[in-house]
């Protein structure tokens, strides 16, 4: 039975209250995620950033894929299509609906799990449910959270839509890389906020001991003790500079600050204002920046994504694209095209060319100039219609019938004929 012969049923996701076991599940599931993002270490983010850049890509070029509905090896567009397409389910379009997927199966060991509502028929992406698996009996799924709605009933792995990437521990290789290399990274970030820190020594001479012998009294008269240590001027003065007279200079705004005689303020970073010696001349943020290169490096690797093409490099765009496809976004379309046909159609249908196909030739953006050749070519021998060219170039076809007609020149002739020689009486084929 597939998911378009569930409307029979009358069961909706409602909200309900969470027993304990869900409640900790989701607690718990939103703990992790929180914890991926803010992380106990702060450059976590550096982390959360590459993650994110492979998935925007890997989605984005989703989202340009067409979903292709065939019936007995015809092309329909039905309801099915306009679901996979443009519009799953009344919250979301095509591109939210499969953002979200790629998101789930990436962040989620266990891939993204989309349901169908038994009474309307949309597809819906889970945030949260928990998996069983069984050898030699269906999986089931529970405690499914949707929003804030968790479905009440339980899914056989049949009645649900289950995706997830080829190696689907790809992220937890990626955070154990991480969490080695981050150590690295850290130390830069530690290193870059010496280096860049404002540093001043305070440079006491003979001069100023004259305040040691200054006594400091109260109203009464009576020595002032602090820390049972009796005060004088020198002791005020000092704490003054301290706490309240050296503030400004760190402030950004411009400040003046008096200095007594026999005090003097040295900058311990002026050495190195020649930009070659001392502090000053560490101060970049080039070491970080090379270190979070390879952290996108080894995030593109992970993802089988080239590294060029996610940083945006404009250089040989088209063999990375090409690679890109290839080797990361068709085994993905493949994977997901498969879970559509055997869930939604199932064999007998399948065998009778009434199935799904993602088609993922308009990720690239083609130039028409360059494809009028090779068009005229495919029309040439017969192989496309004036239409079919019209639909890979993403156009309008013609509502003519003359439009869906193959046409073949009459330079090509059966390899038979051919290999008589000469050419073909015209008259003698026409009786």
């Amino acid at each position: 039975m597939g998911f378009l012969d569930l409307f029979k049923s009358k069961s909706e996701p409602i909200r309900v209250n969470e027993n304990k076991q869900a409640l900790e599940l989701r607690q718990h599931q939103y703990k992790l995620f929180e914890d991926f993002i803010h992380g106990k270490q702060a450059n976590t983010a550096f982390k959360y950033y590459a993650i994110q850049l492979c998935i925007n890509r890997i989605a984005n070029a989703l989202v340009k894929s067409d979903f292709l509905t065939f019936d007995h090896g015809k092309a329909k567009q039905g309801k099915v299509w306009y679901q996979l397409n443009v519009e799953p389910n009344q919250n979301q379009n095509a591109a939210d609906f499969w953002n979200k997927v790629v998101y789930q199966m990436v962040m989620n060991e266990d891939g993204a799990l989309v349901i169908q509502s038994k009474i309307s028929g949309e597809l819906l992406v889970a945030d949260a449910y928990t998996l069983k698996e069984y050898a030699f009996k269906p999986n089931v799924y529970k405690h499914i959270m949707i929003s804030n709605y968790m479905l009440r009933e339980s899914y056989l792995e049949k009645d649900v839509f289950h995706f997830k990437l080829n190696n689907s521990k790809v992220k937890r290789i990626f955070d154990d890389i991480y969490r080695e290399y981050g150590t690295f990274l850290g130390g830069a970030i530690r290193n870059y906020n010496r280096s860049n820190a404002l540093k001043f020594a305070l440079q006491i001479d003979t001069t100023f001991d004259q305040y040691k012998q200054k006594k400091i009294t109260d109203e009464n008269g009576q020595p002032v003790i602090k820390d049972g240590i009796e005060q004088t001027e020198y002791d005020f003065i000092i704490d003054d500079m301290f706490e309240n007279r050296l503030k400004p200079i760190f402030e950004e705004k411009d400040s003046v600050t008096p200095i007594e005689a026999g005090l003097e303020l040295n900058d311990l970073n002026a050495a190195g204002n020649s930009k070659t010696s001392g502090s000053a001349a560490n101060k970049t943020t080039r070491d970080i920046a090379a270190m979070v290169d390879d952290i996108v490096n080894m995030a593109a690797d992970a993802f089988a994504i080239p590294r060029g093409l996610l940083k945006g490099d404009t250089a040989d765009a088209d063999s990375m694209t090409d690679n890109f496809i290839s080797f990361c976004i068709n085994p993905l379309a493949e994977q997901i095209a498969d879970e559509i046909n055997r869930k939604l159609y199932g064999r007998n249908q399948v065998l009778k060319h009434t199935y799904c196909k993602v088609k993922t030739d308009h990720i690239r953006n083609y130039d028409i100039t360059k494809l009028a050749t090779s068009a005229e070519l495919l029309s040439r021998i017969g192989a496309w219609s004036l239409n079919d060219i019209l639909r890979y170039l993403d156009q309008e076809p013609l509502d003519e019938d003359w439009a869906d007609k193959h046409i073949m020149s009459k330079n090509y002739a059966l390899i038979e004929d051919a290999l008589k020689g000469g050419e073909v009486d015209d008259d003698k084929n026409a009786e």
